[in-house]
C-alpha cells in the first residue's frame, strides 16, 4: 500500500517544487521584478518575461530601413511615428516589438519603444515609464525633452509639467529614478479614454464644427460617452 502511495507522493512534491521555483522567479501577480542585473517584465503572452532592454532594437532590420530613409533627425524620427503609427489600446498590457509597431498601430509604449529605436541609432534617447497626470503613460525623451509619440505630428508637448517620470530605459540600462520605481509603474491607474481626453485639452479647448479627419473618432465619441471620441479628433486636428 505504502509502495502504491510512493509516486502519488513523489508527484505532489514536484508540484510542490515546482510552485516554489515558480513564485521564487517570477512573483505571482506581479508585473515587473529584478533578477541577476535584469529588469524583467511581463507584458506579452503569460509566463513570458522579458528584460525592459530587449524592447528597444535599433539594430532591427525593419527600424534600420526606416531609419535609412529619415536619417539622424529626432523630430523626423519622431514624426514618422507620430504620423504613421496609429493608436490602439491594449487589452489588458501587451508590449509590442517595433517590427510589430511598424506594422501600423500600437499604443503609448509602443510607440515610445518603436521612437527611441529609431533615435538610439545616433544618439541617447530613453523610454520613459511615468504618469500623465496621474495615468500610467510611456513617452520618449532626449536631453530631457519629452518627446509625446501618440501626437499625430511631432510637436513640442505644451505641459512637460504633467509628465512624471519613474524609469527610463534604452537596449542598454534601466534607470529607476528612485528604488522600487519600476513596481510602481504597474500600479498606476489605466484609462486610456480619459488620458487622451486630459492630453487633447491641453493641445486645445475644443473640436471646430468642420473636421472630416475627426469624423470616425466623433463617431465613436458618440458612442462612448464622446470622451474617447472627442479627445482623439482634438488631438487630431490640432495636431494637422
Amino acid at each position: 500500500m505504502f509502495l502504491n502511495l510512493a509516486p502519488i507522493a513523489l508527484g505532489a512534491s514536484s508540484l510542490v517544487l515546482g510552485f516554489m521555483m515558480l513564485t521564487r522567479s517570477s512573483p505571482l501577480g506581479q508585473r515587473a521584478y529584478h533578477l541577476d542585473g535584469q529588469y524583467l517584465v511581463s507584458v506579452r503572452y503569460p509566463g513570458q518575461w522579458h528584460d525592459l532592454r530587449d524592447f528597444v532594437q535599433p539594430a532591427s532590420p525593419d527600424v534600420v530601413a526606416i531609419y535609412s530613409q529619415i536619417g539622424p533627425n529626432a523630430w523626423a524620427c519622431l514624426d514618422f511615428v507620430c504620423r504613421n503609427i496609429s493608436y490602439r489600446s491594449d487589452i489588458g498590457e501587451f508590449w509590442q516589438f517595433p517590427s510589430e509597431t511598424l506594422r501600423g498601430a500600437g499604443d503609448c509604449e509602443d510607440s515610445a519603444i518603436l521612437t527611441c529605436s529609431l533615435l538610439k541609432n545616433f544618439n541617447d534617447g530613453y523610454v520613459a515609464l511615468g504618469n500623465y497626470q496621474g495615468y500610467g503613460h510611456a513617452w520618449c525623451q532626449l536631453n530631457g525633452q519629452i518627446l509625446e509619440t501618440t501626437y499625430t505630428r511631432a510637436r513640442p508637448v505644451p505641459d512637460p509639467e504633467n509628465y512624471v517620470t519613474f524609469v527610463l530605459f534604452d537596449e542598454q540600462e534601466v534607470i529607476e529614478l528612485w528604488p522600487g520605481a519600476l513596481d510602481e509603474v504597474f500600479s498606476l491607474q489605466r484609462n486610456e479614454a480619459t488620458k487622451l481626453n486630459l492630453m487633447a485639452e491641453a493641445i486645445g479647448d475644443e473640436v471646430p464644427p468642420e473636421c472630416p479627419s475627426c469624423l470616425p473618432f466623433l463617431v465613436a465619441g458618440l458612442a462612448t460617452g464622446g470622451i474617447l471620441g472627442t479627445g482623439f479628433a482634438m488631438i487630431l486636428q490640432r495636431g494637422e
